[in-house]
């Protein structure tokens, strides 16, 4: 690919027509003497703005204050033109030589003819791998590795990979891993919450395995009652039956004690005889040596048998009321034998069939410890998922790490082309720094594959890090993997901390590039850096690598010669 024309329906807008082959230079000079004024606002940068517009970037709100404006840029991809019109009022459209198509659309189309993407590869695009060649923005020019803002550091990997060459699937794969790891941590975290815990039912975690046991138990119990369960639909008045017949037992049984107690002291009484007999009297006073008279012991006599007759009538009397007691107690005992059959045939009853408030509380009580059963058993799950996703993610990041280090060895030739070829570069430069790509293999716990590195000794210095991006940038057009790009578009942020004899290498070495294989450089340059080159390069050479390549002249003196000619505050980096 290589752009030809970028223009507007606008007749203010300064058209931007570029070399097609070689260097083109956009030269922003300052003629008046403000000093508020500066090269920085005369639309270097906006040119590569409208060009990411016309090339499928995301909707620009700043861009919807160019009130129908409609922007073109002219292209060529393998000698096949191409023409992209964009307009400001409908940002969500494109017209790729006369045919309308989405954003998605557009872009499906241009990076199926410049870029050589696997399918299903993540993040790697044509929008994401445009910015290595057009770099755009202050972001762009921090690092080497660095073009998009905000872009993820493994969207950065994997697409500075695919343009070195490398095997993505490698990255993509450990990424996954990665990712699969922190789901793990999260899975762990989530175990050992209490609250996590207590939906589970799992707070005692020792006990897991008792309770499971004694659930599983219980449950085959409670199935077992609620199969063998009749249902009875008068078992509530048989259950109010027995329970009046156990009341009136109990009653019964009450007086049956109550009589046997009275039969027991009736058999006490009768055994009780005379404390002292008649005879008993006179022997005592005999022995005493004292004589009773004979009337005294005629009244004895009759005291004796006046005394056996009243005990005789209330002997009488107690085993009249024993048997009347006894017959009492043989009635009852019919009774309370009656009533215990009845009874125990009204409790077998009961035992063998129950009602249906009963059947339903009992389903409830097995549901409740089933889901009990269940929550236990999910957990026990979780908790072996989580052992086995631990194991066998440490299994795959082994693996993984033999893989890439037995690739690293097979594509040993590739890595020391990028090397090679960077060092090629550099050496314009510097020719006594050591410098190179390193590729390494990064065997840690992240989602990083490779540690690539452009390294050029010393590259703390002023400018190094500039010089590191144009043959980082040179290093991965000439290289040629999976692209079909052949411009680089440098803004003139990348001259910022050179000194002109670093300005004039690049652009000795950007013009040798561009004869020997056919390349186009763009790249815009402030007055200050153009005059400078005149104190490093023969009049011949400013004017053949420089002064001859200027299409395009921006000015600070009006609005008018400006890129867009007129005046208007677009904060389109945002």
């Amino acid at each position: 690919m290589r752009l030809i024309e970028l223009r507007a329906n606008k007749k203010s807008f300064h058209t931007v027509s570029f070399n097609p082959n070689g260097i083109t230079v956009i030269a922003a000079i300052k003629e008046t003497q403000d000093q508020r004024k500066t090269y920085n606002s005369v639309g270097k940068s906006l040119t590569i703005a409208l060009i990411h517009f016309c090339l499928g970037s995301n909707t620009n709100r700043e861009f919807e204050k160019l009130e129908d404006w409609i922007f073109t840029l002219d292209f060529k991809i393998k000698n096949q033109g191409f023409t992209a019109t964009r307009s400001t009022n409908n940002q969500k459209e494109i017209e790729l030589n006369d045919t309308k198509y989405s954003l998605k659309e557009f872009n499906k189309i241009l990076e199926e003819k410049l870029f050589r993407i696997k399918e299903n590869t993540k993040h790697v695009t044509f929008r994401s791998l445009l910015p290595r060649f057009i770099r755009y923005g202050e972001d762009g020019y921090i690092s080497n590795d660095r073009y998009i803002k905000k872009e993820n550091p493994l969207a950065t990997l994997l697409n500075n990979a695919f343009l070195l060459g490398l095997d993505t699937n490698l990255i993509i794969k450990k990424a996954d891993l990665r990712a699969k790891e922190l789901n793990i941590g999260k899975l762990k975290a989530q175990l050992n919450n209490p609250e996590f815990k207590a939906i589970f039912g799992t707070e005692n975690k020792k006990d897991l395995e008792i309770k499971i046991v004694e659930l599983e138990t219980l449950i085959k119990r409670y199935r077992k009652s609620i199969d063998e369960f009749i249902i009875a639909e008068d078992y509530n008045s048989i259950r109010k039956e027995a329970d009046q017949i156990s009341y009136e037992l109990k009653n019964h049984k009450n007086k049956a004690t109550k009589l046997k107690i009275a039969i027991s002291n009736i058999e006490k009484s009768l055994e009780i005889q005379p404390d002292i007999s008649k005879e008993q009297i006179i022997k005592l006073y005999e022995n005493a040596k004292f004589e009773l008279g004979e009337m005294v012991i005629k009244k004895l006599a009759e005291l004796e048998q006046f005394n056996n007759q009243i005990l005789d009538n209330r002997k009488r009397k107690l085993i009249q009321e024993k048997r009347d007691f006894e017959t009492q107690l043989v009635d009852l005992n019919k009774i309370i034998t009656e009533l215990g059959q009845q009874e125990d045939k009204k409790l077998q009853y009961l035992n063998s069939t129950g009602a249906l408030d009963d059947y339903t509380k009992l389903n409830q009580v097995l549901n409740d410890n089933e889901k009990t059963l269940h929550s236990l058993l999910q957990y026990k799950k979780l908790e072996m998922d989580y052992k086995l996703f631990v194991e066998e993610n440490k299994k795959d990041f082994t693996n993984e790490n033999i893989i890439t280090n037995k690739y690293i060895e097979q594509v040993e030739d590739l890595i020391k082309e990028n090397i090679i070829l960077f060092k090629y570069f550099v050496e314009k430069f510097y020719s006594e720094k050591n410098s190179g790509i390193t590729i390494i293999n990064n065997e840690g716990k992240n989602a990083t594959r490779f540690d690539i590195k452009a390294k050029i000794q010393d590259d703390a210095g002023n400018a190094v890090k500039e010089v590191k991006i144009f043959c980082y940038d040179w290093t991965i057009l000439k290289g040629k993997h999976n692209h079909n790009m052949e411009f680089l578009f440098h803004d003139s942020k990348i001259t910022g901390d050179m000194d002109t004899r670093q300005v004039k290498t690049m652009f000795e070495v950007a013009d040798n590039e561009c004869k020997l294989n056919d390349f186009q450089y763009i790249i815009s340059l402030n007055q200050n850096v153009i005059e400078s080159l005149k104190t490093e390069m023969t009049v011949e050479e400013h004017k053949e690598l420089v002064t001859d390549r200027i299409k395009l002249t921006l000015s600070d003196k009006s609005p008018e010669e400006k890129l867009l000619g007129i005046q208007i505050d677009l904060n389109y980096e945002r």
